[in-house]
């Protein structure tokens, strides 16, 4: 079935951001839905396929467009799919900041608005701390948060990804953000789990922080990522060289000490068991 093209428009537009985070694509992504559901069931149903396949390590695409197809009134349930997101991820945020009061030193990899949230209210708490920042290439976006969290009065120090498992033992714990909290384990930014695996073994407590609409059903599968523009990692072709850009990994979740949600922090036994629970609509079961 072919999509209107207001709603087309809309969900390509998703599926080429590079920049933006699960909360604020889930938001855009709730309007294009909305669009679909005021149109019929069919439209819908395909245009929850189209964005969950547009951004397919993101998981509060999927559980909007679950969310939506399982509602009796799916455009209200987008609308509230859309506001409960951005409130959970401030509660969520809320949370963090109090876990980073009394740190000195927080180490985080990439740039998750919920993560910086928490930077943000934890320095209006009055905590005194720095971060570490990772570049997080290729696109950088580490960058710009040590950008952003030094303009706001935060001390950073800025690093190269790869001298994570070098600035650990400076760190009282690691915070990041995450795309999806599935069974396989933590999606986020690559590095990640490098990152994860890192804090086990020099004992640093690792945590990720994210709403409940991130939380991926047992019953659901992300699709496997296909690799981005090689132009990112190389300015030029090499002979007998093919770059391989992939923007996301998966943590496994024993060496994450807690996910860190609005409801605070729960465990990843907790986690796995809620996410087992999960429904899924038949339309995105496979």
């Amino acid at each position: 079935m072919a999509l209107p093209e207001a709603i087309r428009s809309r969900i390509e537009a998703i599926r080429r951001n590079r920049t933006s985070g699960a909360v604020e694509l889930a938001v855009a992504a709730a309007e294009a839905l909305a669009l679909a559901a005021g149109v019929s069931r069919g439209v819908l149903r395909e245009a929850a396929r189209a964005l969950v396949n547009a951004q397919p390590a993101m998981a509060p695409l999927f559980n909007l467009a679950n969310t939506c197809l399982l509602a009796e009134d799916p455009a209200r349930a987008c609308r509230e799919f859309a506001g409960r997101i951005e409130s959970s991820s401030r509660a969520a945020a809320s949370h963090a900041a109090a876990l980073i009061a009394g740190k000195s030193v927080i180490l985080t990899h990439s740039r998750s608005s919920t993560v910086e949230a928490a930077f943000r209210a934890a320095l209006a708490a009055g905590s005194l701390f720095r971060v570490i920042a990772t570049e997080s290439r290729p696109l950088a976006e580490g960058v710009r948060l040590a950008e952003a969290l030094g303009e706001q009065g935060i001390g950073v120090t800025l690093v190269v990804d790869a001298a994570i498992y070098r600035m650990l033992p400076e760190a009282d714990l690691a915070l990041t953000g995450a795309d999806a909290v599935s069974v396989a384990g933590l999606v986020n930014k690559a590095g990640t789990a490098l990152l994860g695996l890192a804090a086990a073994r020099l004992g640093v407590p690792f945590y990720a922080l994210c709403s409940t609409e991130k939380f991926l059903p047992a019953a659901a599968r992300l699709k496997p990522e296909t690799a981005r523009d090689g132009g990112e990692i190389l300015d030029r072709p090499l002979v007998n060289v093919v770059p391989a850009n992939y923007y996301f990994d998966t943590t496994p979740l024993d060496v994450v000490a807690g996910i860190i949600t609005e409801e605070g922090v729960l465990a990843p036994e907790a986690v796995l068991d809620r996410l087992r629970a999960m429904p899924v609509d038949e339309a995105l079961a496979d």
